[in-house]
């Protein structure tokens, strides 16, 4: 006996039949509605131009561009600036964007509406990579494109963005490698002011310091030993006129300063015999005492007191009638040795300060050494990055003129935007078939559902369920010749039915979305890779 819970296919076909107009009623009303917003959806025209990225004409190992960014990055950097809420506002109103929805929508919902109808993508393509030799897929040109209702309109907006994208890529490459090269004069400017500062310092210390610079050491050193060999030649000479002198003054004080002059009886001495017997006693004591002792003191007074009651001339030349020539001579000999010895003292003197005042320059070398040598190193260093800079301003200035001529990496139009003449969007086609696949499926589900929900007693399990035991029997259905009849022809109905279903999906997909020879080539090389 047949388990009446297993259905097989006449049981779907008695579904099918018993709920068929729920598929008759709704394939036809929603197939309608699906073809109804294919073509009642407005069109959407696309204009686009192509923008080659050329490389930089000049290679790059002699002239390097300071516009440092990659293309991609510099085209949405373009982007952000053409796509501004202002710019955009006046591109709405040149070209009269949006009539319906500029009554109720505000700039900022017209700039969104705007940048969503503007597309940038990027054209890559498989080059090899010079520096690497491998292959490597690189950004070769880019589109820009506008999408709106008005075929014209699209073309207009399309071409403006486009020449919109050349000049702004220009001037942006333009200002940048300007402003790297004026951000570098004014490094290099400020970097030259310091080095004038430098220089002047090491000038004023060098001015200052001029005597005991490290180059002034040998010079100081020999300065020294000459001063040295001077002193010790004075010393020398100071020695030999002090023997000389003490020689001269023993002579002298045994020779009398005066001859022997005859007296008569008893009769007493002249002042001016009196004033040169005191001379020679003077000159007698000085040799043997200092200057400060009493005799000597005693005698300069007595003397002073004779000078002034014999008088300067008359007694000097009283005194010189009675003088001893020898001793003359002799005293004349030591005043000019003593003269001579004053002189030695005095150039003794000035060569000991000059020694001092070149050792004190050769003790103040080390610091000033170390002075000088910081002020140098900081000058060298700060000079080092003067040049770099003003190298690197000549750099910039070059990468200016290579942006100005173009010569560096540009974008070119290739291809300007065109007035398109069929709609890339709504795909009718692709909506409709949606629709009739959509609708088919409603109708497939509503009659399964119908079944789902209804209440009917079919079969031996439902009815052991409801009665709480099995029935004692099952009377299966007794097929007169007319009943099978009937079941022959339902299936070939429904067999007929499924073969039109299948060649009205194939004829979709030919139509609608792929030519089958097309297909049928893109399956065999499928096949042929896997």
């Amino acid at each position: 006996m047949q388990d009446e819970n297993e259905k097989g296919l006449s049981d779907y076909l008695d579904i099918i039949r018993r709920r068929k107009y729920y598929f008759i009623l709704t394939v036809p009303v929603l197939a309608f509605i699906a073809i109804a917003i294919a073509m009642s959806l407005p069109p959407i025209y696309r204009s686009q131009g192509v923008i080659l990225i050329e490389t930089q004409e000049i290679p790059a190992d002699l002239v390097r561009s300071t516009v440092t960014s990659f293309a991609e990055q510099q085209i949405q950097v373009i982007r952000q600036r053409v796509l501004t809420t202002a710019l955009i506002q006046e591109a709405i109103q040149k070209h009269d964007l949006y009539p319906e929805l500029r009554q109720r929508a505000s700039p900022s919902q017209l700039a969104q509406e705007f940048r969503s109808n503007v597309s940038v993508d990027m054209v890559n393509a498989r080059v090899l990579d010079p520096r690497s030799g491998r292959a490597t897929t690189a950004n070769i040109a880019f589109t820009v494109a506008f999408f709106d209702p008005d075929p014209v309109k699209a073309q207009a907006v399309a071409n403006d963005l486009v020449t919109t994208f050349l000049s702004e890529n220009v001037r942006v490459r333009t200002d940048r490698a300007a402003e790297t090269t004026n951000f570098l004069r004014e490094e290099a400017n400020r970097m030259r002011m310091r080095v004038q500062v430098l220089e002047d310092r090491i000038a004023q210390f060098r001015t200052e310091f001029s005597d005991s610079l490290p180059e002034m050491l040998n010079f100081n050193l020999s300065m020294i030993e000459r001063g040295e060999e001077r002193l010790l030649s004075i010393q020398n000479q100071q020695a030999q006129i002090s023997d000389q002198l003490q020689v001269l003054r023993i002579e002298l004080s045994g020779t009398p300063a005066f001859l022997a002059a005859p007296v008569q009886g008893n009769q007493p001495l002249t002042p001016a015999q009196r004033l040169s017997l005191l001379q020679e006693e003077l000159s007698q004591a000085a040799n043997r005492y200092s200057d400060s002792h009493p005799d000597v003191v005693r005698l300069r007074r007595e003397i002073q007191q004779l000078e002034s009651t014999v008088g300067t001339s008359g007694g000097g030349s009283a005194a010189a009638g009675m003088q001893n020539p020898q001793y003359r001579q002799i005293n004349l000999q030591i005043e000019t040795l003593q003269r001579d010895l004053a002189r030695l003292e005095t150039q003794r003197e000035r060569v000991e300060e000059e020694i001092a005042i070149y050792r004190e320059r050769v003790s103040q070398t080390p610091q000033v050494q170390r002075g000088y040598d910081d002020l140098t190193r900081d000058y060298e260093s700060e000079l080092r990055k003067y040049n770099e800079l003003r190298g690197n301003e000549l750099q910039a200035e070059i990468a200016q003129n290579l942006e100005s001529e173009n010569k560096a990496e540009s974008f070119t139009l290739l291809e300007p935007p065109q007035t398109p003449s069929e709609p890339v969007k709504p795909n009718r086609k692709k909506i409709m078939a949606m629709g009739l696949i959509l609708s088919f499926g409603a109708g497939v589900g509503l009659m399964i559902l119908a079944e789902m929900l209804d209440g009917g007693v079919r079969g031996r399990k439902t009815i052991a369920e409801i009665m709480g035991a099995d029935p004692l029997i099952s009377v299966p259905v007794i097929m007169n010749p007319t009943d099978y009849k009937l079941q022959k022809a339902r299936i070939i109905g429904a067999i007929g039915v499924g073969i039109l279903v299948v060649l009205a999906g194939v004829a979709a997909v030919h139509f609608l979305f792929m030519s089958l020879d097309i297909l049928w080539f893109k399956v065999m090389g499928r096949i042929n890779l896997m």
